[in-house]
């Protein structure tokens, strides 16, 4: 349970303006790499918890929905190819979705394939990060999503900023069923 969701928050917060740092250029190093996936990891898993905590995200947030891109997969997906995503998807068909945060909470949580989308800014090996490939163990052989990291800064900013200011609970005398509103 998360009792003061600000120190869940302010971390996100954080993270949103790393990644917007990175998207306008950065040295392609391993550990850049390693913290980017890091920051990816943990800033979903802290959406998701936050999301898990009956007040402490708003049902606007929690219903929000983003667009996403799939491509179809071209064969088996498994530990000794995940990397080669290029061979196991086919780029030259895309597909768009619109999917609630809780979606992409667990498929890049749970990924299988995991992977930044990184453009070539200039020739001084400066790069900057447009976005994330992943697929989750779950549809790894059905296709890889690709979400836009202007996208993923959104959805950090959009929880960390978030507040719940009015709570309303009612229970139905009759049935008994409960309802819980955060606005």
């Amino acid at each position: 349970m998360i009792h003061d969701s600000r120190y869940w928050k302010q971390p996100l917060l954080a993270s949103a303006e790393w990644l917007r740092s990175l998207k306008v250029s950065y040295e392609h190093d391993e550990k850049t790499l390693a913290q980017l996936e890091r920051e990816i990891f943990i800033g979903f898993y802290a959406v998701r918890k936050l999301f898990d905590a009956p007040t402490k995200i708003t049902d606007a947030t929690r219903a929000r929905q983003v667009n996403v891109t799939w491509h179809p997969n071209r064969k088996p997906v498994d530990w000794r190819n995940a990397h080669a995503v290029d061979e196991n998807y086919d780029f030259s068909i895309s597909y768009q979705e619109t999917r609630e945060i809780w979606f992409l909470c667990g498929r890049i949580i749970h990924s299988y394939v995991f992977m930044p989308f990184v453009d070539c800014l200039d020739d001084d090996n400066l790069h900057g990060v447009s976005g994330l490939m992943f697929a989750s163990d779950i549809d790894k052989d059905k296709k890889l999503y690709v979400v836009d990291i202007d996208t993923v800064i959104e959805i950090f900013e959009l929880v960390g900023h978030d507040e719940v200011v009015e709570l309303n609970w009612s229970k139905d005398p009759i049935s008994g069923e409960e309802t819980l509103k955060l606005l």
